[in-house]
């Protein structure tokens, strides 16, 4: 038997396996995503049990595109910050989660839409991820004045 790499699809199913367990846990980590982003309001609606759909939406401080396209790139974090000296304390996360997993993991098992206004932007802007394959930031529209809506279809499809 000789080692061998696995294709990248293979190896975003296997780390969706581990953060992605069930729609429940999926549902865990977009609500945690929310309380971290400052919300105030969480709405969460599930049909299917969560197979068929989850939606996250709330009031948090919101994703400019740039981060959109961070938001579903693997240990990509907003919760985890360098101190004075450029290090990570892993001992020191005041945040619900801090891997940057949670996103792109649902994205690789899943049809996933993220659409967002940032605080203080006029503008709103979505991004959607198919099992894996990453669409184009495109403008979008969006109900409040900040914040982010998390659509998560046919999960483990």
């Amino acid at each position: 038997m000789r080692i061998h790499r696995l294709p990248p699809e293979t190896v975003n199913r296997i780390a969706a396996g581990e953060v992605v367990e069930r729609p429940a846990s999926a549902i865990k980590e977009l609500v945690e995503n929310a309380l971290d982003a400052g919300a105030r309001q969480i709405e969460v609606q599930v049909e299917g049990g969560g197979l068929t759909r989850i939606l996250v939406a709330d009031d948090g401080f919101g994703l400019s595109p740039d981060e959109l396209l961070l938001a579903v790139e693997r240990h990509a974090t907003s919760k985890l910050l360098p101190d004075d000296a450029g290090d990570y304390d892993l001992l020191r996360i005041a945040t619900l989660g801090f891997r940057g997993e949670a996103l792109p993991s649902i994205g690789s098992v899943a049809r996933l839409s993220i659409t967002s206004r940032a605080k203080g932007s006029a503008d709103a802007h979505a991004l959607r991820v198919d099992g894996g394959a990453m669409g184009q930031v495109s403008p979008a529209a969006f109900p409040g004045p900040h914040g982010a809506r998390v659509e998560v279809r046919d999960l483990f499809y």
